[in-house]
C-alpha cells in the first residue's frame, strides 16, 4: 500500500451566520506535484471564482485516480447546542478526526497534515496524533501555522471546505430573501441581517445564537437574553430587568 498524505481544513469558524464546514482529502503521496500543478493552494488567496474553478478540478481529478474526499457541514443549529458542553475547539477537533477517518483505512500509512487550532503547532500535532493512534496508527500528524498555504493538500482541503461554506450562504440569502453578506460580524451587511433576523418569536435558525453579536442585537430588541438552543428545542430565559418578586412570583 503506497504512503498518502491527507489534508484536513475548516471554514467559517468565526461567522454568526451559517455552518461551519471541515474538509479532508487523501491522496497518494506522489500525487501531490499533480495536486500543486492544478492549483491547490490557500483558499483565502484566491477569488471565488478560482475557487470553485480549482474545486472543479479537485472533484474530476478524484474521480481519475485515487483521491478520497469529506466534507462535514456543522450546523448553526449543532454548534450553538454542542457549545453547551464543549469548547469551540473541541467541536473542530472532533470533525478532524471524524473527516480523517473517512478519508483512510485502519492499515493507512503517510501523515496528515491539519491547519492549526491554537497557537503550538507542536502540541497541536501531538494532541491529534494522539487522538488518532489507535485508530489509524500508521499516520503520523503535523501542524503548521498557515499549513493551508504550506501543503496543497491542506490547501485542496482549505478549498473543498470554502467552496461549500460559500454555497451554503447564498442558499441562506434566498431562503430569507436578501443578503446575509459574508456572515461574519465584522461585515455591517451581516449585521443588518442579523437585526432582521431576529425580529421573530425566536432568532433565525441559521443564525449562531451563542455568538455575542447575535446575543447582543437579540437582547437589544427583545430585551430577554437569547434562547437556549437545545435537542428538544429552545429555552426562554427570563426578561433582563425581571425583579426578584417577579421571579419568586406563583
Amino acid at each position: 500500500m503506497s504512503s498518502v498524505i491527507i489534508g484536513v481544513d475548516e471554514a467559517g469558524r468565526g461567522p454568526a451566520i451559517g455552518p461551519l464546514v471541515v474538509s479532508s482529502i487523501c491522496i497518494p503521496s506522489e500525487d501531490l506535484p499533480y495536486l500543486e500543478s492544478i492549483g491547490a493552494k490557500d483558499s483565502k488567496a484566491m477569488n471565488s471564482k478560482k475557487r470553485s474553478a480549482v474545486e472543479s478540478s479537485i472533484l474530476r481529478e478524484s474521480k481519475k485516480r485515487d483521491w478520497r474526499i469529506c466534507r462535514i457541514p456543522i450546523s448553526a443549529k449543532s454548534i450553538d447546542e454542542e457549545r453547551a458542553i464543549k469548547s469551540l475547539n473541541l467541536i473542530e477537533i472532533e470533525r478532524f478526526v471524524q473527516a480523517i477517518l473517512e478519508v483512510s483505512e485502519y492499515d493507512s500509512t503517510g501523515w496528515v497534515h491539519v491547519d492549526l487550532l491554537g497557537s503550538s503547532p507542536s502540541n497541536f500535532s501531538k494532541m491529534m496524533r494522539k487522538r488518532i493512534s489507535g485508530i489509524r496508527p500508521g499516520l503520523q500528524v503535523k501542524s503548521e501555522i498557515g499549513m493551508d498555504a504550506i501543503c496543497a493538500s491542506t490547501g485542496a482541503a482549505s478549498i473543498l471546505a470554502k467552496v461549500m461554506r460559500d454555497s451554503r450562504i447564498s442558499q441562506i440569502s434566498e431562503e430569507v430573501g436578501f443578503s446575509v453578506g459574508s456572515g461574519y460580524p465584522s461585515d455591517s451587511k451581516t449585521v443588518d441581517a442579523i437585526t432582521i433576523l431576529t425580529s421573530g418569536s425566536e432568532p433565525n435558525t441559521n443564525l449562531r445564537w451563542t455568538w455575542s453579536t447575535v446575543s447582543r442585537i437579540w437582547s437589544e430588541r427583545h430585551n430577554v437574553p437569547v434562547p437556549i438552543r437545545t435537542s428538544k428545542g429552545a429555552l426562554v430565559q427570563q426578561p433582563l430587568n425581571s425583579s426578584l418578586s417577579e421571579e419568586g412570583a406563583g
